[in-house]
């Protein structure tokens, strides 16, 4: 059994926090629990710390008993790679055999889905991918009779987008042998010539081992539903430990999977997450059932205490979070604009956090946020009501990459966004790859390397050389992070890893690709979902639009929670929160609006703003003022300062 001394918790405390800073009490007893727990976190109290903690401890006391291993489970590569980078080095054996670090979708499957594939289809799988899938399911269906895709095609109105739509999220039910459709509705509800042809040409691909990440998790299924007891006995040998990150974005399906597999009377099984911010399923039936006595992480290390107080009654499931007492108390603002003054909302931010001196800190992010971002034709508000440009694409858009530079540097990289290290792990994997095309590189198949066939052919031919990559790969993004070249580092490894694993001598044509820097006509545009603003000659601040779904994790130093409109409007809807006021039960889209209001409201370190219309919060104002709001009314720009800088009309009515 792991034993957690106070020698291990200072030599953790040493790692992962700034100073001569100490784990609370709480965080202490999380890191010394050895049993089955759901550990819930407030926001910003440092849930992902603690766990690596734990995992700093538990992995220099490797090889566990019976040499079995630790599983760690998360939603995302971006969560795993964090994990690896701030775990550095001697984190190395946590992610070595019999342990498991990986995505849910990756652990479905390797230990589920491609085995029962393999045994069922007598062939391996080709590919576990969306976008391969959906091509070859595509060019199978446009090899079918004309008939067959013209009757088809009248079902969804001839529109070729929509009967590619349809044709993409074709999948197998779970408990029936039938085609559904996205609704989880049968394609077609009796036997005929297409539903046949779609049956064959799903199976077609199937056997061809071409699946989507939906499929997966149906073969997944079969074989538990087969296989569920000896499934559950292997992973009990298996795993001493299991850890789930951000346990409030697990599915229904995967909850119900992992439930199936892992017995927490056999395996110590451990769950972090925050319920109040699952926003990436709206049901008001959340698949984290929470376990009784659940421990809790309470200080919030973000907010200040009175951000803590007014998102308080947000919380779905209290989490007895408290503030940071050391920021300093600015009250949040709460703007009320009308129609005509929409516009204005970003500018009184931009100067909210000038007069509190927030833009003085070149290290401070400031972002606007929003639920809703789709235009359309009705007038309802919408994240481009505030910033017309708005473009919800660009923000997930990548920059042309052409030169080495472009790969390896912080600003090409980060463009100002606080990009977790993902983006620097990927950014470099990128770079190698960028290098394998110019030198026209390709897989025995005639393809080009992608991350996935590059890193397996390297620790195919050369494990020490994928040993070496990995801790660079580690070193290199912290580097980067911190504004160190690694340019030479890069080049020299690059090089000798062309050589020993793909046998190239002759690297000249990479000349251009190593030596040039940045032509001016290719420079890095912005992203377009930025709001400048400048007051007087030479202090410009950035503003980043973007949707609560995509901050999700964030920090910021001042954050603007814009209302849009989702059946109703935000603030509207739950202007009892907003007043301080708890209320029972809720019905389905209330809880999803309150979730996504928790999320964005959470995210600020200091400044707190809401954008409101005025019919939103009217008859509120005086309990909302009592609440901590500072209700300012924001009207259309049309003065001038003594500068000659555009700037709104504001009435304070409450401070």
């Amino acid at each position: 059994m792991i034993n957690f001394t106070q020698e291990d918790i200072g030599s953790a405390e040493s790692l992962f926090l700034p100073g001569s800073n100490k784990f609370s009490e709480e965080v202490k007893g999380i890191i010394e629990c050895v049993e089955s727990k759901d550990i819930i976190a407030c926001p910003g109290s440092g849930k992902t710390t603690t766990l690596l903690a734990k995992l700093s401890i538990i992995g220099k006391q490797l090889p566990l008993e019976n040499n079995k291993g630790i599983c760690v489970l998360t939603h995302t590569n971006v969560a795993i790679n964090e994990i690896k980078e701030r775990l550095g080095v001697e984190g190395n054996k946590l992610f070595e055999y019999p342990n498991f670090f990986g995505t849910i979708q990756s652990f479905v499957n390797q230990f589920l889905a491609i085995p029962y594939f393999n045994n069922t289809f007598k062939r391996h799988v080709s590919s576990i991918d969306d976008e391969i899938y959906n091509s070859n399911i595509l060019r199978e269906f446009y090899s079918l009779d004309y008939g067959i895709q013209f009757g088809f095609g009248k079902k969804y109105g001839d529109s070729r987008d929509r009967i590619h739509d349809a044709l993409k999220e074709m999948r197998y039910a779970f408990d029936e042998e039938i085609l559904i459709d996205k609704f989880q509705k049968s394609l077609y509800k009796s036997q005929g010539k297409i539903l046949l042809a779609l049956k064959r040409i799903k199976q077609e691909v199937m056997e061809k081992g071409i699946l989507c990440y939906d499929d997966a998790y149906w073969l997944s299924v079969q074989y538990l539903k087969k296989c569920e007891v000896p499934l559950r006995n292997f992973m009990s040998e298996r795993f001493a430990f299991m850890f789930i990150d951000e346990m409030q974005d697990t599915s229904h399906l995967q909850n119900e999977i992992l439930d199936k597999l892992f017995d927490k009377e056999q395996v110590i099984i451990q769950r972090f997450g925050d319920p109040n911010q699952s926003i990436y399923d709206d049901s008001d039936n959340m698949a984290w059932n929470i376990w009784d006595g659940p421990l809790k992480i309470t200080d919030s290390k973000r907010n200040s205490e009175i951000i803590s107080k007014l998102i308080s009654p947000f919380e779905l499931i209290p989490s007895g979070m408290k503030g940071n007492g050391e920021r300093e108390t600015i009250n949040p603002k709460l703007f009320v604009y009308d129609t005509e003054s929409i516009t204005s909302v970003l500018s009184e931010f931009a100067n909210t956090i000038y007069e509190h001196g927030l833009h003085s800190n070149p290290n401070n992010t400031f972002k606007a946020v929003g639920r809703i971002a789709k235009e359309s034709e009705d007038d309802k508000v919408k994240i481009p009501s505030y910033f017309p440009q708005f473009n919800q694409k660009s923000n997930s858009i990548e920059t042309k990459k052409l030169y080495l530079v472009d790969f390896i540097n912080k600003d090409a990289i980060d463009q100002g966004q606080n990009r977790d290290a993902g983006s620097y792990y990927n950014s470099l994997i990128s770079a190698l790859l960028r290098a394998l095309w110019l030198l026209e590189v390709k897989t025995n198949n005639g393809s080009y390397y992608n991350k996935k066939t590059l890193l397996k052919e390297i620790i195919t031919k050369d494990k020490h050389m994928y040993i070496r990559l990995e801790e660079n790969l580690v070193r290199w993004c912290l580097m980067i992070r911190k504004g160190y070249d690694i340019k030479q580092d890069f080049i020299i490894y690059t090089n000798e890893l062309l050589e020993k694993v793909f046998g190239i001598t002759d690297l000249s044509i990479l000349s251009r690709f190593y030596k040039r820097e940045r032509l001016v006509e290719d420079s890095i545009p912005a992203t377009n979902n930025v709001f400048h603003y400048t007051q007087g000659e030479n202090n410009t601040i950035e503003i980043y639009i973007d949707t609560v779904a995509g901050v999700k994790g964030e920090t910021h130093a001042a954050t603007l929670f814009l209302e849009t409109n989702y059946y109703s409007y935000d603030v509207k809807q739950l202007i009892g929160a907003f007043k301080g006021e708890m209320k029972g039960k809720r019905g389905k889209r209330e809880i999803s609006a309150l979730k996504h209001a928790y999320v964005a409201m959470s995210r600020p370190t200091d400044l707190l703003c809401v954008a409101a219309q005025r019919s939103s919060i009217e008859g509120h104002e005086e309990e909302l003022s009592s609440a901590g709001w500072d209700l300012v009314y924001v009207q259309s720009t049309d003065t001038e300062d003594d500068k000659g800088q555009k700037k709104p009309h504001v009435k304070v009515i409450s401070t």
